[in-house]
């Protein structure tokens, strides 16, 4: 395994670091206070974003995408999420969900919606969890009936990223319930063609990523707006959160990178008893403590993206790199924030926001329990899961 960059991808890191720090990270604490973004907003950001390739950025070339590696998709979004966290979540939200559609096995539907996603004037996401559904995909209870041309959607999602400002949510859903894994199917929901409410949910952290309740209420949808048929959704669903929780450690890891920049600055201009706290012995262990773990979680979330780019589905490599990484973060930022001392405490200085946003990863795509679950399952070979 060899995590040597080649000269593109320095030049992509030095680029997208120097525009992330001039352009995005000045705007992050306004928008943080602001709440969550609007549609408006973020079709902006992503627009500006794209010339990077944060909009598709896994998506083949031959499909109009920037044909991006997993590697590439961590070089860009450790520095975004440092950046602005609220902002990276919709951007990759918007990027995972736009490589899903190009591998539609409904051809006509991927082809029909793919362009507005790639030109970052379509936003997307994915409904999974439910008010009593979380880890356990194969229990989903909204319900999709076939009526004649249409399937007929009724239930509720909740914890929905971009949910709000959503064109296109790719909903998980079961036509029979008692069948298991059997009944679970995607459906592509096109909220003008098939309208659903949304309700902004708000959190201590991200605050300017859009978060949502889905309801549908006998919300008919087009068959051939179907993605995945029935006993084809949950393995699909299993496997893309392999994806979404190397995302997750990628994010942390930015996160944690960037607490610890501050504090090294704060802690080299902060003088106490006629020294730097710097200088201060306990203060130094911290950082030691802090570049370790930082060290750690990257390279365990580089492992994960590099055998997604070699081909292999990773049950226990992005579950181990999401547990650690984000439990990681969580620890950094707090360190970060004893440094600064009172003042880490203030909405004036970023550390506290790193804080609260470090402490949202630890749940989402499956809590660090689940993943310990996992890593236990992929160990053993024996299921805690029934």
């Amino acid at each position: 395994m060899n995590f040597d960059l080649t000269e593109e991808q320095r030049m992509l890191q030095d680029t997208v670091r120097r525009y992330l720090n001039d352009k995005i990270a000045p705007l992050a604490d306004e928008y943080d206070r602001k709440g969550p973004l609007t549609k408006a907003d973020a079709h902006r950001f992503l627009k500006e974003l794209k010339p990077f390739g944060y909009v598709g950025t896994l998506v083949p070339e031959d499909l109009g995408g920037p044909g991006l590696t997993h590697i590439d998709w961590a070089l860009l979004h450790e520095p975004l999420r440092g950046a602005w966290a609220g902002l990276g979540g919709t951007v990759g939200i918007t990027s995972a969900g736009t490589y899903g559609v190009s591998h539609f096995e409904n051809t006509a539907l991927r082809d029909r919606i793919l362009p507005g996603l790639l030109d970052g004037d379509k936003i997307i996401c994915t409904a999974i969890t439910e008010p009593n559904v979380g880890s356990d995909a194969r229990n989903i209870e909204t319900r999709a009936v076939l009526d004649g041309d249409h399937y007929v959607l009724n239930g509720t999602k909740m914890w929905i990223s971009n949910g709000t400002i959503a064109d296109y949510v790719t909903v998980v859903a079961t036509t029979d319930r008692s069948k298991g894994a059997g009944g679970v199917m995607h459906l592509l929901v096109e909220r003008d063609v098939s309208p659903f409410e949304s309700r902004e949910i708000h959190k201590m952290g991200v605050r300017s990523f859009p978060t949502a309740e889905l309801i549908f209420d006998d919300c008919r949808v087009p068959r051939e707006n179907v993605v995945r048929e029935p006993g084809q959704g949950l393995k699909q669903t299993l496997t893309g959160l392999t994806f979404a929780r190397a995302n997750a450690a990628i994010a942390s890891v930015g996160i944690a990178q960037a607490a610890l920049d501050v504090a090294v600055r704060y802690a080299k201009e902060r003088v106490q008893f006629g020294k730097p706290i710097g200088q201060h012995q306990l203060v130094q262990e911290m950082f030691a403590d802090m570049a370790a773990d930082i060290d750690a979680a990257r390279l365990l979330a580089w492992r994960a993206f590099y055998l997604m780019d070699q081909g292999h589905v990773c049950f226990k490599e992005s579950s181990i790199a999401k547990a650690f990484a984000t439990e990681m973060a969580v620890r950094a930022t707090s360190n970060a924030l004893q440094i600064h001392g009172a003042y880490g405490l203030s909405e004036e200085y970023q550390v506290e926001r790193f804080f609260r946003d470090a402490r949202c990863y630890t749940i989402p795509d499956g809590t660090t329990q689940i993943q310990k679950l996992i890593i236990g399952r992929e160990i053993l070979g024996m299921s805690a899961f029934r």
